[in-house]
C-alpha cells in the first residue's frame, strides 16, 4: 500500500512512542513539517476507506452482493424476499401451450410435475451475505445461482394420459379362442387404435422448465397398432388346430380309447402377454386328468371270492373263486411320452401296462353239521334240498331238519329237473300253468296251488292230480316239483323270497 511505503521511506521503522500526543510523538522522533502532512494525509486516507468499507459492508448487510447472479441475470441490490418473488412470479409465468389438432391447452409447470423452489435459489443468492468477510470476499469473484427445482414424472404422465383422452382410441388386439363346437380355434381379429405423440411434449417441457420461458409444442395423433394383429391371431389359431388334428389314444387289454377332438382342444393353452401371443403349449395338468379318467375306465376291479368255513375258521370248500382286478401302472410316462409328441407335431398312440391284483375272499361260517350236506348253509339259515335220486325234498334250518323228508315227483325224460343252487324269486298262492311236453303236445293246468319258482320256469308247488308221489320216469312233470298240497303249502309259508333251493342228484 501506498501509505505503508511513505512511512518506510523515512527510514527504519521503528515503534511510535506511545504517551502524548501525535504531534509531540512525532517531534520526539524528529519528523520534518512536510512529512507530518504526508502522513496526516494518508491517517486521512485510511479513514476515508474504512468508513466507506463500513458502508458497504452495512449497504450490503440485506441486499444481494455485487456480481451476484440468478440464472444469469444480476439480482446485486435485490432482498432476498424480492428474489423469491421474482422467481416464484417468472416460475408462474412459464406455461406450455400443447397444440392437439388446432386446440390449444395451456398447462403451468406445476401441471406439469415442475416445481421451482424460490425460496431455496434465493437463499443459495444471499449464501455471501452470512458475515462481514464473506461480503468483501465476494467482490473478488461472481456467483450465478442455477435453477433448482423438483419433478413428479407421474404427473406429467397423468397430463399427457388427460391430454390422450380426447383423441386416443385404445388398439384392439386380436386373439384365439374356441368356436362354439369347442373343436376348432377361431382368430379374433385385432384393430388399429389412436394415440399422441408426446415425445415433443417431453421436450417443451424440458424447455420450459430449464429456461423458464413459455413454449408452445405441437402434439401429433398417431395410429397405434395392437400387439396382436390379425395376422397374429390367425398364425396361432393355425398352430392350435394344427395340434387338434393330431391323433391321439389310448388303448387297453381290450379297449381302444381315442381322444376327441374337444377334449384335445381343452388340452391347449395359448400364452397371452402385453408383448403379444405365445406358442400354443400342452396343459399337462389337463392331460393328466384325461389318461387317468381313460385309465380308470379300463381297470377292472378284483371280484371277491366266497368260502364256506367251519367254527374253527377251516376252509370247507369255495362258493366262487372271485375273480383277478387289473389297474393301469403307467400313467405318468403316458402323460410325458403324449406330450412330447405332440410339442414334437407326432401323433401318439399308447399302450396300458396292467398290474394283476388277487382277489379277496368273503369267509362264510357254515352251520356245524353241514359239511356233508348238499348245500353248506349258514347258521339258522333257510334252505330247501330237492334230492333228485331218491324223490324226496327237506327243509333245513343251517344243517337241522325242520320238515322231514316228503315224497315228491319230478321232471319226466325230455323234461328234466334243472339241478344247481337257486333263489326263490316269485311266489303264486294259485296260478294256471301252461306249457309243451317232450312229445310236443300241449297242456293246461288250472288253479296249480302253492307255486314257488327258483329258476326260470322250475317251480316247487301242489299237484292236486297226484295221488302217488315218489317216483319219476314218463309219468313225471313237466320239469316242477310236483308236491303234496299240504306240504306245498308248508313250504308256501315257510319259505321267503331268497329262500336257498338246492337241486341234485
Amino acid at each position: 500500500m501506498a501509505w505503508c511505503n511513505a512511512l518506510k521511506n523515512q527510514g527504519d521503522f521503528r515503534p511510535i512512542p506511545t504517551t502524548g500526543g501525535w504531534g509531540e510523538r512525532l517531534k520526539a522522533r524528529g519528523i520534518s513539517a512536510k512529512a507530518k502532512w504526508a502522513l496526516g494525509g494518508v491517517l486521512a486516507l485510511v479513514l476515508i476507506l474504512v468508513g466507506g468499507a463500513t458502508a458497504y459492508a452495512v449497504h450490503f448487510s440485506n441486499v444481494a452482493l455485487p456480481g451476484v447472479q440468478v440464472m444469469g441475470q444480476s439480482v446485486t441490490g435485490q432482498t432476498q424476499e424480492e428474489i423469491a418473488a421474482a422467481i416464484s412470479q417468472r416460475a408462474a409465468d412459464t406455461t406450455v401451450t400443447v397444440d392437439v389438432d388446432g386446440e390449444e391447452i395451456v398447462a403451468t409447470l406445476p401441471d406439469l410435475g415442475i416445481r421451482v423452489d424460490a425460496e431455496e435459489m434465493a437463499a443459495q443468492a444471499f449464501e455471501q451475505n452470512a458475515s462481514v468477510v464473506s461480503r468483501f470476499t465476494a467482490l473478488l469473484d461472481t456467483k450465478d445461482v442455477p435453477l433448482i427445482y423438483t419433478e413428479d414424472p407421474a404427473v406429467l404422465e397423468e397430463f399427457s394420459n388427460a391430454l390422450a383422452e380426447s383423441v386416443d382410441a385404445e388398439p384392439q388386439n386380436g386373439g384365439v379362442e374356441l368356436d362354439d363346437s369347442g373343436e376348432v380355434f377361431v382368430a379374433v381379429p385385432g384393430s388399429q387404435g389412436a394415440g399422441l405423440d408426446t415425445s415433443d411434449l417431453n421436450a417443451a417441457v424440458v424447455a420450459a422448465t430449464t429456461s423458464l420461458s413459455p413454449q408452445t409444442v405441437e402434439v401429433d395423433v398417431v395410429q397405434v397398432d395392437p400387439a396382436v394383429t390379425t395376422e397374429d391371431a390367425e398364425r396361432v389359431a393355425a398352430e392350435a388346430n394344427a395340434l387338434v388334428a393330431l391323433s391321439v389314444s389310448l388303448n387297453g387289454n381290450v379297449s381302444v380309447n381315442p381322444a376327441g377332438t374337444a377334449e384335445k382342444a381343452s388340452w391347449l393353452v395359448i400364452p397371452t402377454s402385453e408383448d403379444g401371443l405365445g406358442t400354443p403349449s400342452i396343459d399337462k395338468e389337463k392331460v393328466t386328468l384325461w389318461v387317468n379318467q381313460v385309465a380308470d375306465s379300463t381297470n377292472d376291479d378284483p371280484v371277491k371270492g366266497v368260502r364256506n368255513v367251519d367254527s374253527e375258521g377251516n376252509v370247507l370248500s369255495v362258493l366262487s373263486e372271485g375273480q383277478k382286478g387289473y389297474t393301469v401302472n403307467n400313467t405318468t410316462a403316458l402323460v410325458e411320452e403324449l406330450i412330447a409328441a405332440l410339442e414334437s407335431g407326432q401323433e401318439y398312440t399308447g399302450k396300458f401296462v396292467y398290474d394283476e391284483v388277487e382277489p379277496e375272499f368273503d369267509d362264510r361260517p357254515i352251520a356245524v353239521g353241514a359239511e356233508n350236506l348238499a348245500y353248506q348253509a349258514a347258521p339258522g339259515e333257510k334252505w330247501v334240498d330237492i334230492n333228485l335220486s331218491n324223490f324226496t325234498v327237506t327243509g333245513y334250518e343251517g344243517s337241522t331238519v325242520v320238515k322231514a323228508p316228503v315224497a315228491m315227483v319230478h321232471g319226466m325224460p325230455g323234461a328234466e329237473t334243472v339241478t344247481g343252487t337257486f333263489d326263490i324269486y316269485l311266489k303264486y298262492q294259485q296260478q294256471t300253468m301252461r306249457g309243451t311236453r317232450p312229445d310236443g303236445s300241449r297242456y293246461v293246468t288250472e288253479d296249480v296251488p302253492w307255486v314257488m319258482y327258483f329258476h326260470g320256469g322250475y317251480a316247487l308247488h301242489g299237484a292236486y292230480w297226484r295221488s302217488v308221489f315218489g317216483h319219476a320216469g314218463p309219468s313225471g312233470s313237466n320239469g316242477c316239483v310236483n308236491l303234496p298240497v299240504e306240504v306245498a303249502h308248508w313250504y308256501y309259508d315257510w319259505t321267503d323270497i331268497g329262500t336257498k333251493v338246492v337241486s341234485h342228484y
